[in-house]
């Protein structure tokens, strides 16, 4: 079992947390079940059309909303299951600056809850670069990232490969496995958030990179 001092003076079991390779195969296995379920109920609808007695639009009806209401979710996810820029596996040192807020008031109609992104200086080819991290430290961690504190991250090959527009608020870095004990709750890639339960490990290193290949 892994135990982390927090600042307060409270011990993290890291361990009491499912890891992210345990979040990406639930995950993994929910998808498949939807899909599963999605073609069922369309085999259903075809073979409803052509038996005898065929089956009754109020049937059909039913039968279809159920259809779009386990492939929304399958849908709306796949941005989060598109591969990602390449990205730059040299790990390299990141010194906090600070802490950036977002959605400071969130709105109760949606899903989305105020978190804070770690602010960074990153040293890329001799010039100093100011950016975040884009992994959503869960407050179990977040004071560990003191001001000075150093990091280890990885950069895209492409800093803007994301966002056109430069500046700090428009790149991200990535925390490296050196710090798989850190807690998260998700990643914060600009246009590709994503909110998820707290635990240990990179949800983003899970993903695909353009330039490495798929896991399996």
């Amino acid at each position: 079992m892994t135990m982390r001092e927090h600042p307060s003076g409270e011990s993290v079991d890291v361990a009491s947390y499912p890891s992210a390779e345990q979040r990406r195969a639930v995950d993994r296995e929910m998808n498949r079940a939807m899909w599963i379920i999605v073609s069922i109920l369309l085999v259903w609808l075809v073979i409803g059309v052509f038996r005898d007695p065929p089956a009754s639009w109020q049937e059909r009806g039913i039968v279809g909303l159920l259809a779009i209401c386990f492939a929304a979710p399958i849908i709306l996810a796949r941005p989060y299951r598109k591969k990602l820029p390449a990205l730059d596996r040299k790990p390299r040192k990141a010194i906090v600056t600070g802490r950036k807020s977002f959605n400071p008031e969130p709105d109760p109609d949606t899903f989305m809850p105020a978190y804070e992104l770690v602010t960074v200086r990153v040293e890329v080819d001799g010039v100093a670069n100011d950016t975040m991290i884009a992994d959503i430290v869960a407050a179990e961690s977040l004071d560990r990232f003191a001001v000075g504190s150093v990091w280890n991250v990885y950069a895209f090959e492409d800093p803007m490969a994301l966002n056109n527009a430069p500046g700090p608020g428009r790149t991200r870095v990535i925390l490296t496995e050196a710090h798989d004990d850190v807690i998260r709750t998700g990643y914060d890639l600009g246009f590709y958030t994503l909110h998820d339960e707290a635990g240990p490990g990179s949800d983003l290193l899970q993903r695909r990179f353009a330039n490495e290949r798929p896991r399996p």
